[in-house]
């Protein structure tokens, strides 16, 4: 299926060298991510409140 998808991909003009580095980035955003949300519980833990509690503390949306 992934090979399907990067067919089309390439098929619509991308290259392989454009995807693989979408791809790390995509992957380097979500370790940043992963950190941001251990911090974010382990300071609600700290001040007894959910993570939830803390989002508009942060600017954060649900959806982040």
């Amino acid at each position: 299926m992934l090979d399907k998808e990067i067919s089309q991909l390439i098929s619509e003009g991308y290259s392989v060298d454009e995807l693989e580095h979408h791809i790390s980035q995509l992957h380097e955003y979500n370790d940043i991510k992963d950190v941001g949300q251990m911090l974010l519980g382990k300071l609600a833990v700290v001040r007894g409140v959910t993570t939830k509690e803390l989002y508009p503390e942060f600017g954060l949306d649900m959806s982040d």
